[in-house]
């Protein structure tokens, strides 16, 4: 009976972590030579509670084909850094906190 439980709870585990996945139109990916971190911000930060250093900067996840990125302090030109995983797809930063970066269709 045991092992019943822990193979179920092993179930709905793996359903709960593959739902909150990045789906293929919305996966993005850096362009050749870029990285998301800025030399006159020292590199990549992880978002605070109180937001990010820097006016410029934006709290954001970014949607890589394998998942979401931690909550990171972007500048707002990130998307000229990216290009969509799937053609016809455009770079798209959607509010909140953290915001969010993924690819959207037109």
């Amino acid at each position: 009976m045991a092992w019943r439980i822990r193979g179920l709870l092993g179930a709905v585990a793996l359903v709960m972590l593959t739902s909150c996945g990045v789906t293929d139109d919305e996966a993005v990916r850096l362009k050749e030579g870029q990285t998301l971190g800025e030399a006159e911000a020292g590199g990549l930060e992880y978002c605070s509670t109180l937001g990010c250093r820097y006016e410029r900067q934006l709290c954001l996840e970014v949607f890589f084909e394998y998942g979401r990125s931690p909550a990171l302090c972007l500048f707002d030109n990130v998307c000229e850094k990216l290009e969509c995983e799937k053609e016809g797809g455009r770079c798209a930063i959607f509010d909140g906190f953290p915001g969010q970066v993924k690819c959207i269709r037109d």
